[in-house]
């Protein structure tokens, strides 16, 4: 009896031991919890700001968003979670980390080295410059009240994507490039007032809302407790800070250098080896306003040796292919002369991007598009034997840049023969 009583003793207590009642102590009501979805972070004078988003809720809750500062990225999250009452702060689900432009001209290197220490962030998570304002800007001001950043950046994050393959930097691949070039391009995004006007809707919610939560706001009002947030101005309340593209962010050394515009997106994309769909806009030759939509294209990189080991220029040979959205006449629109020399302006379009987008590499000296990496593999033995270093060489090269294009309808997909 004394071995019964005794066995069942030390059942109880290693079923205490096993964590079974942590099961009830680490338990959360989801309403408690704060998956963060969006990080932005920013530098001020003696320390950081970390911007944290989490996506409106089904239940019907908007967007949740706070914002702590530190000595370092660790100090503030920190001081996020005594910040956060009773909820628990997620990191694991972070899918956009926007950085401000002034603390990207300051470095990356401390976030980044952060990014790819922490245990609960993961390196293939995009990375974005807020261009012309900071990141907790974009995180705690963009939205509408039923949709917030992390809603927004989805939609930025397609628009930089493409149908084969997606030219959002991440974690990793920005540490990559600057390891193996000394530069690398971050897509940029612009916080601006969205054109739609949310007054009607704000004010049909409010009209539909006829609960407590109005007569709470009206008892306030009426005691004259001071609101949490200030009244925005009319013009901001009607149209609300959203986030789109901006172009591409080059970082060199670490530090933000210079902007790629949204214009050289095409260009981007063909040296990238991801080619966006993107308008280009010609004239024919009556100089009239045509709009063509370039769907695909590559371009292969064959470096110019004059001698083992001397590089002396680039020849890049570009294939585009594009669809005609609209035309200047609709009756010379299917004439072959027209549709020639609509193709050939495509080509200088896309020549005049090409030959922007290396002269600044060349300027800057910062090999943000990897060309150190093509020629290597295009000529192993003359890139061992090199007296220089690529990046050193780029402003003398020679730049050779020749663009074939197709046209076609977009009602058909007919091609025409240039």
């Amino acid at each position: 009896m004394k071995r019964s009583i005794s066995f069942l003793t030390i059942i109880c207590i290693l079923l205490c031991q096993t964590g079974c009642s942590g099961v009830y102590t680490n338990y959360r009501e989801i309403q408690q919890l704060m998956v963060v979805q969006t990080m932005g972070l920013d530098r001020e004078e003696g320390g950081v700001v970390v911007s944290m988003a989490a996506a409106a809720e089904a239940s019907g809750s908007g967007p949740r968003q706070m914002s702590a500062r530190g000595g370092t990225v660790s100090t503030a999250i920190d001081r996020a979670y005594d910040l956060s009452y009773e909820e628990e702060i997620f990191f694991s689900h972070v899918n956009h980390i926007l950085i401000g432009e002034a603390a990207a001209e300051e470095g990356l290197e401390a976030f980044l080295n952060y990014l790819c220490q922490s245990p609960e962030l993961r390196i293939d998570i995009p990375l974005y410059i807020v261009r012309d304002g900071t990141a907790e800007q974009a995180v705690m001001e963009v939205g509408d009240g039923s949709r917030g950043i992390s809603e927004v950046m989805q939609a930025v994050r397609e628009s930089f994507a493409t149908p084969s393959n997606s030219r959002v930097f991440n974690v990793a691949d920005t540490m990559s490039s600057l390891e193996r070039y000394g530069s690398a391009l971050v897509c940029a995004i612009r916080c601006e007032p969205s054109s739609e006007s949310a007054g009607a809707k704000a004010g049909e919610e409010i009209g539909q809302d006829t609960g407590a939560g109005a007569t709470e706001a009206e008892e306030k009002q009426a005691a004259g407790e001071d609101q949490a947030q200030e009244e925005a101005p009319a013009d901001e309340a009607e149209h609300p800070l959203m986030a789109g593209t901006a172009g591409y962010a080059i970082i060199r050394e670490g530090q933000l250098c210079k902007y790629i515009e949204p214009q050289q997106t095409v260009a981007v994309g063909l040296m990238m080896g991801s080619v966006p769909v993107s308008a280009i806009q010609v004239k024919d030759r009556s100089g009239r306003a045509c709009s063509l939509e370039v769907y695909s294209g590559s371009a292969d990189i064959h470096a110019l040796w004059d001698g083992p080991g001397e590089l002396t220029g680039l020849d890049i040979q570009v294939e585009v292919n594009a669809s005609v959205m609209e035309s200047g006449s609709a009756e010379d629109a299917d004439s072959g002369e027209y549709i020639n020399y609509l193709t050939g302006q495509l080509e200088s379009a896309v020549s005049e991007q090409l030959n922007s987008l290396l002269q600044s590499s060349m300027k800057l000296k910062a090999d943000f598009l990897g060309l150190a990496g093509k020629v290597e593999l295009s000529s192993p033995e003359n890139y061992r034997l090199m007296s220089q270093d690529f990046v050193q060489l780029l402003p003398s090269l020679e730049l050779q840049i020749r663009v074939s294009g197709r046209l076609n309808h977009t009602n058909d997909k007919k091609e025409a023969k240039l």
